[in-house]
């Protein structure tokens, strides 16, 4: 694909993202899709041959632009500080939603599990390798003294996501 397809998938990507963010996934016709990205209705299904396929791609687009860049994993960072700047990204976010549309990741766990088993399986690999981070972050700061040597990494985890 070159860059013109490359700027116009992700324009298509950036739309449906916003929109099923504020409005659901269900609630979000492929017409209300080619309306905000500006494309015409055969340049989306060139690009995503079904609300499913546009579905995993923003699923896709969400991992790699949260959780890769959300938590800064580094093994050698503080993880007090890795953690926090996944909360302070949080924040940064919902301020620039105005507080609006909640944690997309949430929204669409509970709006698809049980109508698309093929999202709900990339949400649920999502979280998985979320709370894989968040947990390996805990178990470094209380092998290096960081955290009480009675932290639960596993439960303060779930806790945090």
């Amino acid at each position: 694909m070159g860059e013109k397809g490359e700027r116009t998938r992700n324009r298509i990507i950036e739309a449906a993202k916003g929109l099923f963010h504020l409005n659901g996934y269900t609630s979000t016709s492929m017409d209300d899709i080619v309306k905000k990205s500006g494309v015409t209705k055969g340049n989306l299904y060139y690009y995503f041959s079904s609300k499913e396929e546009l579905g995993s791609a923003v699923v896709e687009d969400l991992v790699s632009e949260w959780l890769l860049t959300g938590i800064s994993f580094n093994e050698k960072g503080d993880p007090i500080r890795q953690i926090l700047a996944m909360f302070h990204r949080t924040e940064k976010g919902l301020e620039q939603m105005n507080c609006k549309g909640g944690c997309l990741f949430g929204n669409l766990a509970l709006e698809i599990s049980d109508l698309h088993d093929g999202l709900r399986k990339k949400l649920e690999d999502a979280f998985l390798r979320w709370e894989s981070q968040v947990r390996r972050l805990l178990e470094i700061g209380k092998q290096r003294g960081t955290f009480k040597s009675t932290l639960d990494p596993k439960a303060v985890t779930s806790f945090i996501i």
